[in-house]
């Protein structure tokens, strides 16, 4: 089954040939630059060139290049503009041919104004499909690689021509220094004295090499800015619409984080019944979770954002994704990958089983001898309690390993405060020693949470008496659930996956605690007795792909220096 996001498939031969089309017109390019030089050497020889001659081609060359690199990210505006200017240069070529001497038409010639255009045409044509890439969305580094190759282009032309024309043309002798120095002078960057041409080959040679220098900058101040995005607009609008959604139909207790933090964008479709949560990093369009809404429309968002990615050049990858959703993705074409498990106890077995064990009694014993209470805090919160639990934040960050995340987990901040119900735990002397956050549910029956945090002054365990209180809150509530939250990469000696990238994470989860205690926090969780769901990612397959993915996560977890 094809990938989803792919590209229309093709077979090799197919392939070979689009990629012909795409080589051809920056090829096409580079030859009327070099063409357009040969003309000028062969100026002392008799040959009646005008600037024009010499202009025109160059800028047409300059032009091509550029569109050759935007037809190799299948840019629809650019197949578009190709097959125009293509389609022109046939015409213009053809009332050229009926009016030329029979000396100008040489095999050259033919090749350049006729074989190679007709050739693209017909490719263009064939392969129109390919191209359906939107020209408004382009990363910085592709702008940046395009700026150094047209300078570079337009640096080699100069500094060529000036070696080329040295002691005939400008009556002195110059060196690659000199050369690579008058190029750059082209481009207004130093005050070094500029050759004066004693010929009209290179009068027309200084013309030429403005002109394409000019051109050049021109198309590197087009490429900078063409990464400016509209990701982003009505980004109000469509966070309150998926707020909504959330709220019409069954949801998860994790779903929040699919309108918080507010670094997501959305798509819906047309009756806005259901919808995708995700953000692009590094090309690759990263999903919270599975769609959400009406579960029947799903199959039709999740169509309408593979076409979405498509058309912006993304890789599309649902991450934590639940076991229910793994066959669905499967038939759509993408690999499954297992994640861990996600820990979620049942409260009415805690209660009746787990709590009344050594363990837990000797945890509330301890904590009431030494005059601890815990205390559930209803926002809105005052001042002086978000400054008392920002100082406890800051206190576990400096501890090591421990970092700020986004994109998928809350990170500490007043708003997000504001938003919760918080449990605290207080010293006989009545000062908040802990803290965790309650975050909003959209599963009636199930509570969740994000931050855990203390003081490096506090009692080992206080997280479990924290927990303990906050679970008697939720039962004496009516809630059924908690979801402790995913232990990553747990759980994978239980997959039958053989794959390569399956044993590299099991490879992590066995030797990777120094760097991240995987197996410390799924202890900590079993304590609990919870019952254990798997969790995956969905992505186009292959290893490069799944690398691209978790890449792209890494750096979507990465929260802003201006957040921290």
């Amino acid at each position: 089954m094809q990938n989803p996001g792919a590209r229309p498939p093709y077979s090799l031969w197919h392939v070979l040939l689009l990629r012909l089309a795409v080589v051809l017109v920056a090829a096409h390019g580079m030859l009327i630059i070099a063409t357009t030089l040969l003309a000028q050497l062969a100026e002392h020889k008799g040959s009646r060139i005008t600037r024009i001659d010499i202009d025109v081609p160059l800028l047409i060359g300059v032009s091509l290049i550029y569109l050759g690199t935007l037809l190799r990210r299948r840019k629809r505006t650019a197949w578009l503009v190709a097959l125009v200017v293509y389609i022109g240069l046939l015409a213009f070529n053809g009332l050229r041919f009926a009016h030329a001497e029979t000396h100008e038409l040489h095999t050259l010639s033919l090749v350049t104004r006729f074989i190679i255009p007709l050739i693209i045409v017909v490719l263009l044509v064939l392969y129109r499909d390919a191209f359906r890439v939107k020209s408004d969305i382009k990363s910085f580094g592709t702008s940046a690689r395009f700026i150094i190759l047209i300078l570079l282009v337009a640096f080699i032309y100069g500094t060529g021509g000036f070696l080329l024309m040295d002691k005939r043309d400008f009556r002195q002798e110059i060196s690659i220094p000199a050369a690579a120095h008058y190029t750059i002078d082209q481009f207004g960057l130093t005050t070094a004295h500029v050759l004066v041409p004693h010929t009209r080959r290179a009068m027309i040679f200084v013309d030429s090499l403005s002109v394409i220098s000019t051109a050049s900058v021109a198309y590197a101040v087009i490429s900078l800015f063409q990464p400016i995005r509209a990701r982003y607009i009505n980004e109000r609008h469509l966070r309150t619409t998926a707020e909504a959604v959330l709220h019409r139909s069954p949801g998860k207790s994790e779903d929040f984080f699919k309108i918080w933090p507010q670094d997501k964008n959305y798509l819906f479709n047309n009756t806005e019944q259901a919808g995708i949560a995700y953000k692009v990093q590094r090309g690759v369009a990263l999903v919270v979770g599975d769609p959400f809404g009406e579960k029947q429309k799903a199959g039709r968002v999740v169509k309408e954002f593979e076409d979405f990615c498509y058309g912006n050049d993304w890789l599309p990858a649902f991450v934590h994704i639940e076991p229910d959703w793994v066959k669905f993705y499967e038939k759509r074409g993408y690999e499954i990958q297992k994640l861990g498990e996600e820990a979620i106890v049942n409260l009415d077995h805690f209660n009746s089983k787990v709590r009344g064990n050594k363990y837990f009694r000797h945890i509330q014993n301890k904590f009431e001898r030494e005059g601890f209470t815990t205390e559930i805090l209803l926002p809105p919160h005052s001042p002086a309690l978000i400054a008392r639990l920002k100082t406890i934040s800051d206190d576990w960050l400096l501890r090591p390993g421990r970092a700020e995340r986004g994109f998928m987990m809350g990170y500490f901040s007043e708003p997000y405060m504001q938003l919760c119900t918080l449990i605290v735990a207080r010293d006989n002397a009545g000062t908040i020693q802990a803290f965790l956050n309650q975050i909003p549910s959209f599963d009636p029956d199930e509570a969740n949470f994000d931050l855990l945090r203390s003081t490096n002054d506090s009692p080992g365990n206080i997280n479990d008496f924290l927990l303990l209180a906050f679970m008697s809150d939720l039962s004496s509530h009516g809630l059924k659930r908690l979801n402790v939250g995913l232990s990553p990469l747990a759980g994978l000696d239980d997959s039958d996956e053989k794959s390569v990238i399956n044993s590299a994470l099991k490879f992590l989860y066995s030797n990777g605690d120094r760097f991240y205690s995987f197996s410390g926090l799924q202890r900590f969780k079993s304590k609990y007795e919870p019952e254990w769901s798997d969790r995956f990612v969905a992505y186009p397959g292959g290893v490069r792909n799944f690398v691209r993915v978790t890449n792209a996560f890494y750096g979507a977890m990465k929260l802003p220096r201006r957040n921290h």
